[in-house]
């Protein structure tokens, strides 16, 4: 059963020059220290789609960021390079035995991502 969809886009350029404070705010610590590695436009690219992917989960969940922040949302990679979404327990509990399906994507200025919520909450 289809419990939520959610899509959205960034413009990668959001994140040139923004500062490390606001973007530990937005990021968990697996993401800032990736992100830290990392320089121009590919920081950009990658700082943007995991912000368009936590934005797409909580359009998904269907309440916005109403009881979690976006640090407590964390897209990660598995062995073959598939991005999946990891959580705090407090938004487990938000998601309960709901599957949760995530893809992003980079194209020139933008990136994108959709999260699909499959199951029972």
């Amino acid at each position: 059963m289809l419990r939520g969809l959610g899509v959205d886009i960034v413009g990668n350029k959001r994140f040139e020059g923004l500062s490390d404070h606001v973007i530990q705010r937005i990021m968990s610590q697996a993401e800032w220290d990736e992100a830290s590695a990392l320089q121009g436009q590919r920081r950009c690219e990658f700082l943007a789609s995991r912000f368009a992917a936590k934005e797409a989960f909580a359009k998904a969940l269907g309440t916005g960021f109403v009881g979690f922040a976006p640090h407590e949302v964390s897209l990660e990679e598995d062995a073959s390079g598939q991005p999946r979404l990891v959580f705090s327990r407090r938004v487990e509990e938000l998601v309960g035995r709901s599957c949760v399906h995530v893809s992003i994507a980079h194209e020139h200025d933008y990136s994108v991502a959709v999260v699909v919520l499959d199951g029972e909450k």
